[in-house]
């Protein structure tokens, strides 16, 4: 039986009810709060036992503190003299627990208390939240200019998709503290001026929402890499997992063991920045290097057979070939959109390859209905404005609608004067939740038509 567990717990840092209220249910199955880390709550085995708790603050407290200034350790004296036992301390916050049935309340001034948390929360927490506010807009504002840029790249690319998820979640949370904080304080205020408290807000539900989804966000990551064969990202991945973790525990330990050799707070502050810095800079090359290092040993290539690679579509579904054909494919797939560019052609050492039937095709699967329609724009403008950067005099590429009936699509162009070397007679089709780009090298018959539509539509 596990002697101590840690736990992510998901309470505001001025919600002191809510804090009292989950210490005092842990204590009744039997866990006891022992100290509050960077990396989660540590709690130790105790009996179980119903206990009071309760929390409050003290505005000119720090982490880096060598000791308790004489003001604080007074007020620990006094506190204890009412059976309240200091538990742990985090930053500005200092919590206490009594075994007496109906103990004195530590704050007894409403007016005062409400002042202390304010100046707690200011100290460092609200400053905290206003640099993930400014951070999450700004990596959103980069993330949509991505989706305006090229909607297609950006939402089949999980990992990107993971990213805007979580700057928005981040935005979403940062806005809910403050506005939740915002709102009691200045109830609290008009309160306290009546005399009687008024319980912090509880954000806990969005929070813990929040973090469930950040957790299935990385696991269907985790699992769209290791489904692509991408060993690469999934070793990047766990790296990414070491070092946060350790970057956290470098700064709780480096922080914790100077305190205990009683170093000053403002060196404290300094040396462990510093230190913390190293560590996490040390680690991220180690992931960067180590990765390239692993790579240009080929652990990362994929061992696959050209011709055993799955796609929709191949030219030996459409003709009878004599030759070898190299397949070329580069997926994609979000809970978005499932993107593949495909190129299928001879090997170069085939005699006369260049005149052999090949052929190339980008498909896009619209997940969800809403993007089909964004999607679709951003085919055309790839259509339509790739010449532009291939031709002189800025001619562009046009398309010409045609029977859509022959490939079973519900919209179908043929794409003229597109000024590729390839001299591909390229279409692009429009079903009901794939769009495809395609190209032959060949003139396609009615029959081939029909046996695209089946293998993409």
């Amino acid at each position: 039986m596990r002697k101590t567990k840690r736990r992510l717990e998901v309470l505001s840092f001025y919600d002191h009810t809510g804090i009292a209220a989950h210490l005092e249910k842990m204590a009744a199955k039997g866990w006891m709060l022992e100290r509050i880390a960077n990396y989660g709550w540590i709690y130790r085995r105790i009996e179980p036992k119903k206990l009071h708790f309760a929390v409050s603050y003290y505005p000119k407290a720090s982490d880096y503190d060598p000791e308790y200034p004489e003001s604080q350790q007074t007020f620990h004296d006094f506190c204890a003299h009412t059976g309240w036992e200091l538990v742990c301390t985090s930053a500005q916050m200092q919590v206490f627990c009594n075994q007496r049935e109906n103990p004195v309340p530590i704050e007894t001034d409403p007016e005062l208390e409400v002042e202390t948390i304010h100046a707690a929360m200011m100290k460092n927490f609200f400053w905290g939240h206003v640099f993930l506010l400014v951070l999450s807009i700004v990596m959103g504002f980069f993330f949509l200019m991505g989706v305006y840029g090229n909607i297609i790249a950006t939402l089949a690319d999980p990992m990107k998709v993971f990213s805007g998820m979580c700057w928005l979640l981040v935005f979403v949370l940062a806005v809910t503290e403050l506005t939740a904080y915002f709102r009691w304080h200045k109830k609290a205020e008009a309160a306290a001026e009546q005399g009687f408290f008024l319980d912090t807000p509880n954000t806990r539900k969005i929070q813990q929402v929040s973090l469930w989804l950040v957790y299935i966000a990385g696991i269907f990551l985790i699992v769209n890499f290791a489904a692509a064969g991408n060993t690469m990202m999934l070793f990047i991945l766990g790296g990414m997992a070491v070092f946060m973790g350790l970057t956290f525990f470098a700064a709780d330990s480096i922080k914790r063991l100077f305190r205990k050799w009683r170093m000053g707070k403002n060196t404290n502050r300094v040396v462990s920045f510093l230190l913390t810095w190293l560590v996490a800079f040390l680690t991220m090359n180690l992931v960067t290097f180590g990765t390239v290092a692993l790579k240009e040993k080929g652990l990362f290539e994929r061992e696959e057979e050209f011709m055993a690679v799955e796609h929709p579509l191949r030219v030996e579904d459409l003709l009878e070939v004599e030759h070898q054909y190299v397949t070329e494919g580069s997926p994609k797939e979000s809970i978005l959109l499932a993107h593949r560019h495909v190129r299928q052609r001879p090997w170069f050492d085939v005699e006369n390859w260049s005149t052999i039937p090949h052929m190339e095709y980008d498909l896009v699967k619209v997940k969800w209905p809403f993007l089909y329609e964004s999607c679709k724009a951003q085919k055309i403008k790839d259509v339509t404005q790739v010449a532009q950067l291939q031709l002189a005099y800025e001619e562009r590429d046009t398309m010409e609608a045609v029977d859509p009936a022959p490939w079973g699509a519900v919209e179908a162009y043929h794409i003229i004067d597109t000024g590729n070397d390839d001299d591909y007679d390229r279409y692009l089709l429009c079903y009901e939740d794939v769009l495809a780009e395609i190209g032959f090298s060949w003139e396609i018959t009615e029959e081939q038509k029909r046996i695209v539509g089946e293998k993409i539509g």
